[in-house]
């Protein structure tokens, strides 16, 4: 401790003392993320204010060699932002200023900690929108979604996070500030930092600052629930929709399991006379009513769904989206549930589910297992639930041994094993299911060059060799 004493005596020369705190309860809340299965343990969380505190945080920490852990909204689920070690934490909760739109070239300046709603609801005043969109979008921060190059529900339209930045301003451990590519559309001249900071979950640099690229907001959206007899009916529905509608926008899925849970918790009644296995959420951009129930009426008449409705008012729009949007905090509440993000391509995605689910049956027999996710980008959640009867610890053992299990399928179809919330502290240990050894040593090589004294995020994602 007596190096985190000189720091931050350090520190408190350039900071008022508002800024930072040792308090044990704030030191818990702002060192763990949603996953709630690491034990929290920070010495310290220090709140800059803008780029030039970051710069001089980490100078500061660099020189007195304190390990820095980078903070947003903490949304994740790997345990990326969480410190575990007496790390300080370095949160940038302080730093939520959005700045203006340039209509020409529909770009919005923000910074890391504006919450993505938040940015949502400015840039929505123009018609327009950061197309960044998920069921966290109230608590995560744009530089988390940067960070973790966030996915979320209309990633089949928009892609991900990365499609949608145009610059980024970063500090390196020893303090150095660097601005990527600031707010150019065009910029071939040599290797994009921009893209290499996207995506690598706060081990390189502390994402302070985005250009962030914008795009009108649809005119119209059509909203649809369908009841499907099974995962095989699902994808065919799946392939009708993305030929027969050019404005497809969402394809989301969950199972029976998981709709209960939603409807047990908030007290709501089953939306359809027939009930399926599994349940589809179909969203459409700037698509005529007249063509939008034209496709109704041919997804019935060629047998692809059991029951479906169609949302007639934005009420109903957003009802019909809780019902999928709502499964993880209705089946996590008060419950030890055991969280798997992974994706196959989309063209093995039948194979890979029918494989897994009858793996799921007859290695957890008796298990609540929920399937949820992206359907349009291959990318399923699955969430197993502890049983009333089993201990924390046997749990997270059978848990363990599942995901052995499930890694292996995924290499066989070339999956991976985070499809949305990175490597984090969860998952390194199984990285060599999804990567290559050469792979992992170029990264190993890349973070070397970014901080060389491994202080920032330490032994994320992979452990570095000093």
């Amino acid at each position: 401790m007596e190096k985190i004493d000189s720091f931050l005596t350090e520190l408190a020369s350039h900071l008022p003392s508002s800024r930072f705190t040792r308090d044990v309860g704030e030191c818990e809340y702002f060192a763990q993320d949603w996953s709630r299965t690491l034990t929290p343990f920070a010495s310290a969380v220090v709140f800059p204010q803008n780029t030039d505190e970051v710069s001089k945080v980490l100078s500061l920490a660099h020189q007195h060699r304190i390990p820095v852990v980078p903070s947003g909204g903490r949304t994740g689920l790997s345990g990326g932002a969480v410190a575990t070690q007496g790390e300080v934490i370095l949160s940038t909760v302080k730093m939520n200023r959005i700045g203006e739109i340039h209509a020409g070239s529909l770009t919005i300046q923000v910074e890391a900690g504006a919450i993505t709603q938040a940015v949502h609801e400015h840039c929505s005043t123009l018609g327009l929108t950061w197309p960044v969109d998920f069921a966290s979008k109230g608590s995560s921060t744009v530089g988390g979604n940067i960070a973790t190059n966030a996915g979320g529900i209309r990633v089949i339209r928009y892609g991900n996070t990365r499609n949608w930045v145009l610059g980024l301003t970063a500090v390196s451990m020893d303090g150095t500030i660097h601005r990527f590519n600031r707010d150019l559309e065009k910029n071939n001249t040599g290797y994009d930092f921009r893209q290499l900071l996207t995506g690598s979950e706060g081990t390189l640099g502390v994402i302070t600052e985005a250009t962030l690229k914008l795009c009108p907001l649809p005119k119209s959206t059509s909203l649809f629930f369908f009841a499907l007899e099974d995962f095989k009916q699902l994808l065919g529905l799946f392939d009708y929709a993305r030929s027969r509608f050019p404005g497809l926008s969402a394809f989301e899925c969950l199972d029976h399991a998981s709709l209960s849970e939603v409807l047990a918790f908030s007290g709501e009644s089953m939306p359809l006379s027939t009930p399926g296995k599994v349940y589809a959420l179909m969203e459409l951009e700037n698509t005529p009513d007249s063509e939008s129930e034209e496709g109704l009426t041919g997804i019935f008449e060629n047998g692809l769904a059991l029951d479906g409705i169609m949302a007639r008012s934005d009420t109903e729009k957003k009802r019909l989206w809780h019902y999928r949007e709502g499964v993880a905090e209705a089946i996590l509440t008060g419950h030890l549930v055991h969280q798997e993000d992974v994706s196959v391509p989309v063209r093995t995605l039948g194979e890979f589910y029918t494989e897994i689910e009858e793996r799921y049956s007859t290695t957890l027999p008796g298990f609540e297992v929920f399937f949820f996710g992206h359907i349009g980008d291959g990318n399923l959640h699955i969430f197993i639930r502890k049983p009333v009867t089993m201990s924390a610890d046997e749990f997270r053992e059978t848990a363990k041994d599942s995901d052995f299990q499930l890694f292996r399928t995924l290499e066989k179809y070339h999956g991976s094993i985070s499809a949305e919330h990175g490597i984090g502290l969860l998952k390194k240990h199984a990285i060599g299911f999804s990567r290559s050894q050469a792979e992992i040593e170029l990264m190993r090589g890349i973070k070397q060059g970014f901080d060389p004294l491994g202080l920032l995020n330490p032994g994320k994602i992979f452990d570095q060799t000093r």
